[in-house]
């Protein structure tokens, strides 16, 4: 289904606050595999958002990362970037990853163990349940469950949603939409996270 995207045609990084096109910018990337050198290659953050078109300049092997310096050939804007960034969670966070990923309560969760069922007020308000894929977890964990004793991630098995997935944009990119109640035999995991010294969640 779709398009495979080479694993060497994709830099993903969070460094680069401000692009300019024409200008050349210093990387690092973990692992041993070049990134292509004779083809443009895609620049993105870590959450999948296209960012540009690049060319690298150079590259080398160092202490078993690869470091190298690229050009920005190009700027991706508004609807192309938004067409771009659905299409990579949807190759990566999206096809390639089983499952998907809620945060819940203690209490909440049991109660859609004993109901069967997993029911949130954003079906009616919006009419879906927010999930989230694995790179946004640490976000949302941070943003909106510090204040809950215990949260849980629940992992999900995408084939076993009975109701409608969608990807939606919504704030940090894009997001699995579930358009109806979970059906609880598709949790097929929990995690039970907690705050680290400093009072943040690091999943």
């Amino acid at each position: 289904m779709g398009f495979k995207i080479a694993n060497n045609s994709i830099l993903r990084s969070d460094d680069y606050t401000e692009l300019v096109r024409g200008k050349t910018y210093a990387f690092e990337r973990k692992g041993h595999q070049h990134l292509a050198d004779d083809v443009p290659v895609w620049l993105t953050n870590i959450d999948w958002t296209a960012r540009a078109e690049i060319s690298i300049v150079s590259q080398s092997i160092e202490n078993n990362n690869i470091k190298g310096i690229f050009r920005v050939d190009y700027l991706y804007q508004k609807d192309e970037q938004q067409t771009l960034t659905s299409t990579f969670i949807r190759m990566y966070d999206g096809l390639s990853d089983h499952y998907i990923y809620l945060l819940s309560s203690q209490a909440e969760y049991q109660q859609a163990l004993t109901e069967g069922k997993l029911i949130r007020d954003s079906l009616v308000s919006e009419g879906f349940i927010h999930a989230t894929p694995k790179s946004q977890l640490n976000r949302l964990a941070n943003k909106y469950y510090k204040d809950k004793v215990q949260p849980l991630i629940l992992i999900v098995d995408k084939k076993l949603i009975v109701p409608e997935v969608k990807w939606e944009s919504a704030t940090g990119g894009l997001y699995p939409h579930i358009y109806g109640p979970l059906n609880m035999n598709a949790v097929t995991a929990i995690e039970e996270i907690s705050l680290n010294e400093e009072g943040k969640f690091q999943l």
